[in-house]
């Protein structure tokens, strides 16, 4: 197992979650995550435009205590259920308490337990045809490893 700090084109600026590879190939991961504290917005459409500005907002100092967060990656982005959202990571040893509270039009802050993910690496938008295709690739691959896709 190795503990992965991903670097790339991602500005020195921003933190990475950490986390520790269970199994890779090619562009494919399953990962372990330690608990993470996240804050969540609803998304308007399947661009996350919407979402990503109110988070942004939030960790610039639009928050109860105007209060800037360090910008962490990855964003994720939840586009299977209703409603979409997005979500930022809040850095490495936040806990829910230490949180400034978002002003009435902020995000969610909600606190996510240890969890094993699979993820796929790729380039470019995300049109839904796109996705699509890329998400049945990262199923096809988690069933041929052996694992068992929860969400």
């Amino acid at each position: 197992m190795v503990r992965f700090k991903r670097t790339g084109v991602i500005p020195l600026s921003v933190q990475q979650s950490v986390y520790v590879v269970l199994r890779k190939s090619g562009s494919f991961e399953v990962r372990r995550y330690e608990p993470q504290v996240l804050a969540v917005s609803r998304e308007s459409d399947l661009r996350g435009y919407s979402g990503f500005n109110v988070l942004f907002d939030y960790i610039s100092g639009g928050n109860r205590d105007a209060r800037k967060i360090s910008m962490t990656a990855p964003v994720l982005s939840n586009l299977d259920d209703k409603p979409l959202t997005t979500a930022f990571v809040m850095p490495p040893g936040m806990k829910l308490a230490s949180l400034p509270q978002p002003n009435a039009s902020g995000p969610d802050l909600v606190e996510v337990p240890e969890r094993v993910m699979a993820a796929l690496l790729f380039p470019g938008n995300i049109a839904t045809e796109r996705l699509a295709r890329r998400k049945t690739e990262l199923l096809d691959w988690v069933r041929e490893q052996g694992f068992v896709a929860v969400g």
